[in-house]
């Protein structure tokens, strides 16, 4: 990626929180602006600052990781820069994304899913829920962010930001949340660890993690001949 970023803008766009973006951004030498929370924040890695976001209403967050917690799922959320795990250590309930998650190894990824898409419709209409398979096969989410935003609003908006053309723009991805960047990006790719739907919804495709998938589609598609 450091190669890469010495020719264009390059970005992680994650569900995670953005403590973990920035960090992973400095660690691969990225300097321009990185996309977090499922696309609900665009964030300065070098100055662990928030340039743009967009928080969910205060009673759907409460709602969300209420119920949540009802039906015993894990869960992480963001509260303005801060991650939180459970309603108690929430202070401001600033929540820009609610991350309800499965981690049973015993049960059938058909079971996982079914409770994930049960967790969904706690989602109100000011709301999006959109599911997503981990990097450990076991694990499912369902990400809440603010009705209307996931990656591929965020995506929009760094573009926008850095004056970068989507035409041009290469995304990798290899989850049910990257499908909506996807459809706003110039080359869609998929990694070879996804999903079949995932995978129909791509342009490209190219190894997964254990065989270097992105460091193939950087040299494939990004660097130049």
């Amino acid at each position: 990626m450091a190669r890469a970023s010495a020719h264009v803008p390059v970005a992680i766009a994650s569900g995670r929180e953005p403590t973990d973006v920035a960090r992973y951004a400095r660690e691969l030498g990225l300097t321009t602006p990185q996309i977090s929370d499922n696309g609900a924040r665009l964030l300065d890695p070098a100055t662990n600052s928030t340039i743009e976001a967009h928080p969910i209403a205060r009673a759907d967050s409460r709602r969300i990781a209420n119920g949540l917690e009802e039906r015993s799922m894990l869960f992480f959320a963001v509260d303005g820069w801060a991650a939180v795990r459970n309603v108690s250590e929430v202070r401001d309930w600033d929540i820009t994304v609610i991350a309800g998650y499965t981690r049973d190894r015993d049960a059938s990824a058909e079971v996982q899913s079914a409770a994930v898409r049960e967790a969904a419709n706690l989602a109100s209409d000011h709301v999006t829920a959109i599911l997503s398979q981990g990097a450990e096969r076991h694990r499912w989410y369902v990400n809440f962010t603010r009705h209307g935003i996931d990656k591929g609003t965020g995506l929009r908006s760094w573009a926008n930001l850095l004056g970068v053309s989507l035409d041009g723009v290469v995304f990798v991805g290899d989850s049910f949340n990257d499908v909506e960047a996807f459809a706003v990006a110039g080359l869609p790719v998929a990694m070879g660890s996804a999903p079949d739907e995932v995978r129909a919804a791509a342009a490209e495709s190219v190894g997964d993690v254990d065989a270097d998938g992105v460091a193939e589609a950087i040299k494939r598609f990004v660097l130049p001949r």
